[in-house]
């Protein structure tokens, strides 16, 4: 989940390539422009919402420590190592690899569905446990996935405080490029077109 400010990859690629202290600081200052936006937003979610989901009945996230349990939100703004972005706002839950901890993202996608499910799982072979298994589906999530329809579609915790808080985020955005002498024709954008960017 993210929002990506899009540009001409000739010119981010041009900034990483020979302005490498100028792009090392706009991510820092990046990161210290957004934090009165971002922070609170992360505290909602770890705060109001976490209680409110905690609440629920089958929020059964809740109920146990493995790597779908809830762990709260890291929000993050990151300058990307994609040639045609320049930022992107990252939530996702705690720690990383196998220590990772997923249950905000599944509470903040769980409903995206490109097609219904299939009524028998994707099956695995497991030679130390008799070899090839599959199971049922029998509308597993389903009630999880309604429970979290009630707050809104998926991008539901995240996604929806980005948004209400667009315009703030990219004012600042562009007043500190243009603090750098980036100037920017098309500001945070929330589709997959991509715009000009220009250096002066």
């Amino acid at each position: 989940m993210g929002s990506s400010l899009h540009g001409s990859s000739d010119v981010i690629r041009m900034l990483k390539d020979y302005e490498k202290d100028l792009y090392k600081e706009l991510g820092s200052k990046l990161a210290t422009q957004l934090r009165p936006i971002i922070g609170p937003i992360q505290g909602q979610i770890n705060g109001l919402v976490a209680g409110q989901l905690k609440s629920r009945r089958n929020a059964g996230m809740f109920n146990h420590s493995g790597r779908t349990s809830w762990g709260g939100a890291e929000v993050k703004v990151k300058t990307s190592v994609s040639p045609k972005n320049l930022i992107f706002i990252e939530g996702k839950g705690p720690g990383s690899g196998d220590y990772s901890k997923v249950g905000f993202n599944y509470a903040e996608l769980a409903g995206i569905r490109r097609k219904p499910p299939r009524p028998i799982s994707k099956g695995w072979n497991e030679t130390s446990a008799g070899g090839y298994h599959a199971y049922m589906v029998r509308g597993q999530g389903d009630g999880f996935i309604r429970m979290l329809n009630t707050y809104g579609k998926p991008g539901r915790f995240l996604w929806k405080r980005v948004l209400n808080r667009k315009p703030e985020i990219e004012e600042k955005v562009l007043h500190l490029a243009e603090s750098l002498n980036i100037k920017i024709t098309r500001r945070l954008a929330t589709s997959s077109s991509n715009k000009d960017m220009e250096v002066n």
